[in-house]
């Protein structure tokens, strides 16, 4: 049972994930030439690069490519962290090798399916290189905290290994 002081941390970490998760589902499933225009839009104004006319077109273009993939990479590894934490924070009494199989499934079927369903999205298409920056940031994400939760396991058991 989840102690009475633990459940208002773990319901706030299951509506961040689930908000994060349907900002990037939201981004990832609206119309191609809306979502651009608006991204563009968007990374001219936060980066400054509109004001900055010695720049060629190919080359904001090549900034904007630049900054969504980074923008991919970091959504991807903060849902990584977030979705691992959250379920390990959870199911604290679960095994630990289930959990993080169970999690890591979960995480790389969303990195998986909000790249891959594009196809059915008019105006949008499926890319590999896009799928696989968004799979390979998740699993950072999910490393990340998988091997910091199995050392604290650890390191508690030897503490009560060592001193009783």
């Amino acid at each position: 049972m989840v102690k009475k002081n633990r459940k208002p941390i773990i319901m706030v970490l299951w509506v961040i994930f689930i908000l994060m998760v349907a900002v990037i589902a939201f981004l990832s499933f609206q119309n191609g030439e809306d979502a651009k225009q608006f991204g563009d839009r968007l990374i001219l104004y936060v980066a400054g690069i509109f004001s900055d006319e010695t720049m060629t077109k190919k080359e904001i273009e090549s900034v904007i490519y630049q900054v969504r993939q980074c923008g991919r990479a970091v959504a991807f590894l903060l849902i990584g962290m977030v979705g691992t934490l959250t379920i390990h924070v959870s199911c604290p009494k679960c095994n630990w090798g289930i959990k993080t199989g169970i999690t890591a499934f979960i995480l790389l079927t969303i990195a998986f399916l909000t790249e891959r369903l594009k196809i059915y999205i008019p105006s949008r298409h499926y890319s590999y290189e896009e799928m696989l920056i968004s799979i390979l940031a998740v699993t950072a994400g999910f490393f990340a905290v998988s091997v910091i939760t199995l050392t604290a396991k650890a390191l508690k058991g030897l503490l009560i290994t060592l001193f009783g």
